[in-house]
């Protein structure tokens, strides 16, 4: 057991040094919050932080706290302005909010775009043409606010928890495990309590997890999830009809298939350009070992794009070679650039083109700018270090991939 701790702290150490050898420096704590979405507009790159606040940086100056009518929950752009969702309430993740207030950045002030009425639900996300509720979809486009109902597909039934027996442990559903003391609730990205002898549920159509990427096609949204060692997950929500499907290939026991959400934390998607009708989707976890690949998704068939293995020996105490360990690149960031993709993993930048064709790029030096990591090193790049991962594993900083 101990020589088992030893190899993982080992591995953990390995990966930490990884970073700091390309330069990364962690942010500094006196801003606080670490940074939760990043954006490049307007010549700047704006950060909002998981405590709603928002601040901005121009390459070679310095951070500057960016002033906001009320908490931000959400960061975007929209024609190449800065845009942001807020809630006129002092905590934005207190429930009920009233209301959610969509504004863009013009001058140094700020305009409303949309005001939205909730209906009891949940903020999950937003694109620059629409925003997400855990059971509606809002059409921010066009000036009228359009509104779809998202339901679970007419096939899924009503589901009933069946009571564990004594000393049973096993996930259902990847979002809920069953043990014989209870049940033990993962949608919410911790762990909580609940009674074993739950009643019947139905669950909102959209997880309650944290949502870490979304794609918008002309048929469909899709939505990533990155609750970190609790997993992630994809859904699609078809825009027509409102129905969200769980797209997912989980295989055997445990963390088995090529996208499953009791393990798969969904950092990124994109558009293949070489395959238009099909998705790349980013997966990448840090949790001692790294862990992740890139999968592609064609209706719902889901099939390995790439993976990028690493072999690493380690040393016993005395400086002998000792055990030969495998994990794979952990992914970050995804996006489409021409005719590829490009995909930020925590050990340096892929470029995946058509026909198993892929290239390392080593991930460019990080620069400390007031309390952040950054580079603006690559053309049309950013890259940002943010600790966001940390709040649910041991990832230490990870990069984001921003597009300039």
């Amino acid at each position: 057991m101990r020589s088992t701790i030893a190899r993982l702290v080992s591995i953990a150490a390995a990966l930490l040094a990884l970073h700091a050898a390309q330069g990364a420096a962690a942010e500094a704590p006196s801003r606080g919050s670490s940074i939760h979405r990043a954006v490049f507009a307007e010549g700047r790159l704006w950060l909002l932080d998981t405590g709603g606040r928002l601040s901005s940086l121009a390459e070679g100056g310095e951070r500057s706290d960016v002033p906001t009518p009320d908490p931000v929950m959400e960061l975007l752009t929209q024609d190449q302005r800065v845009v942001i969702v807020t809630c006129p309430e002092q905590s934005c993740s207190s429930a009920p909010v009233a209301r959610w207030i969509v504004r863009r950045r013009v001058g140094d002030d700020w305009e409303t775009v949309a005001d939205i009425a909730t209906k009891g639900e949940q903020f999950r996300a937003a694109t620059s043409t629409m925003l997400l509720t855990d059971s509606r979809m809002i059409d921010l486009a066009g000036g009228a606010l359009a509104e779809t109902a998202l339901t679970s597909r007419a096939s899924d039934p009503i589901t009933e928890r069946p009571k564990p027996q004594a000393g049973e442990h096993f996930r259902f559903g990847g979002s809920w495990q069953l043990t014989g003391s209870g049940t033990i609730d993962l949608t919410e990205g911790m762990p909580w309590q609940a009674p074993a002898r739950s009643p019947l549920v139905r669950p909102k159509p959209l997880r309650s997890l944290p949502v870490a990427a979304v794609l918008v096609t002309p048929r469909h949204v899709f939505v990533g999830y990155n609750a970190g060692e609790w997993g992630g997950g994809l859904q699609r929500i078809d825009r027509t009809t409102g129905v969200v499907s769980d797209i997912d290939d989980v295989e055997g026991d445990l963390c088995g298939g090529k996208l499953n959400p009791a393990c798969d934390p969904v950092n990124g998607l994109a558009v293949i350009p070489w395959k238009q009708d099909c998705i790349a989707v980013a997966v990448g976890l840090i949790h001692m070992l790294a862990h992740g690949r890139i999968v592609e998704v064609c209706d719902r068939a889901v099939h390995l794009l790439y993976s990028h293995e690493i072999q690493e020996r380690l040393s016993t105490a005395d400086g002998r070679p000792g055990s030969m360990w495998t994990y794979t690149s952990a992914f970050f960031g995804l996006q489409q650039t021409g005719e590829e993709l490009l995909a930020v993993g925590h050990d340096g930048l892929y470029q995946i083109g058509r026909g198993d064709l892929v290239r390392q790029i080593p991930l460019p030096r990080f620069r400390p700018a007031d309390g952040l990591a950054v580079s603006f090193d690559m053309p049309g790049l950013v890259l940002v270090l943010t600790t966001a991962n940390r709040r649910f594993s041991l990832s230490g900083s990870t990069p984001m991939l921003l597009p300039r």
